[in-house]
């Protein structure tokens, strides 16, 4: 699951970038475009839609994902999953387990393209210290 809200002894659950509102509301910023042009590309009537929605007050549809994802200029199978995972986590669940294996976003992808295209000739993760240095590398992004 991709989700990961930290809970603290109690207190509320503080949102991070994979939590929905919280990355929706830090890529909203990131993009620098208005809530009232994402609202317009996106097809809300009322730009308080976005306000809510990045608050957490009100789901995202799903059938306005792919508009929202490319007017906050984000990977729409991401945003997707993320939805997913934490609006119907069940549901998301068994659909992983019917797909059976992972559903790759397009940043994904490039990564993996990337690793095939490199002179590594069967790239593999061989101890933990391999995969510590994957794992370095991949955080520079």
């Amino acid at each position: 699951m991709i989700m990961n809200i930290q809970e603290h002894d109690g207190e509320e659950a503080s949102p991070n970038p994979a939590h929905v509102a919280g990355y929706i509301n830090s890529q909203i910023k990131a993009c620098g475009k208005s809530q009232i042009d994402i609202s317009r590309e996106t097809g809300f009537d009322k730009p308080n839609m976005i306000t809510m929605i990045k608050q957490g007050r009100t789901k995202l549809p799903l059938v306005k994902i792919g508009r929202f994802a490319k007017a906050i200029e984000v990977d729409p199978i991401y945003l997707f999953q993320l939805c997913m995972s934490e609006y119907y986590p069940e549901t998301w669940s068994e659909i992983q387990r019917i797909i059976g294996q992972p559903i790759l976003t397009r940043n994904e992808l490039e990564i993996i393209n990337s690793i095939r295209e490199s002179k590594v000739l069967d790239p593999k993760i061989r101890t933990l210290e391999d995969k510590q240095r994957l794992l370095d590398v991949l955080d520079t992004f």
